[in-house]
């Protein structure tokens, strides 16, 4: 990978993660040992492996594959967020790991905007005892 493909890798990390921060209430971070072990991008939501992409010609099912074998080393949801140049991000998460009572069979793969994540998001933290 060329240093210019690291540079937009971590600058469309930062830009979600923000964007992620901004939405959830809490500050997303970048999980910078990725870089040298590998593993998701992100680890500072609970229950969550984030992974992001920022490319212009779409894997979907090679990002999923990754974003899941990250997610299993951690015991945490993978989610996948993506984006092409002068679009919107997009979100991948399998419906399983949302309402496991009624997807009960995982592979049931949903894509949605960033917003529509971030509710999804936020619906599966814990509640805060000092948020009451």
């Amino acid at each position: 990978m060329s240093a210019s493909q690291r540079n937009k890798g971590a600058a469309a990390e930062r830009e979600l993660f923000r964007l992620l921060s901004e939405q959830l209430g809490f500050v997303v971070v970048r999980n910078h040992a990725a870089r040298w072990e590998g593993g998701c991008d992100s680890l500072s939501v609970e229950g969550w492996a984030i992974e992001c992409k920022r490319r212009e010609t779409l894997s979907l099912g090679a990002w999923w594959n990754q974003a899941q074998r990250q997610a299993e080393q951690t015991g945490r949801k993978p989610i996948l967020f993506y984006r092409q140049s002068r679009k919107p991000w997009r979100a991948v998460l399998d419906l399983h790991h949302v309402a496991p009572d009624t997807f009960t069979v995982p592979g049931s793969l949903c894509e949605m905007d960033l917003l529509d994540a971030c509710t999804v998001i936020r619906e599966s933290l814990p509640h805060r005892k000092d948020a009451r």
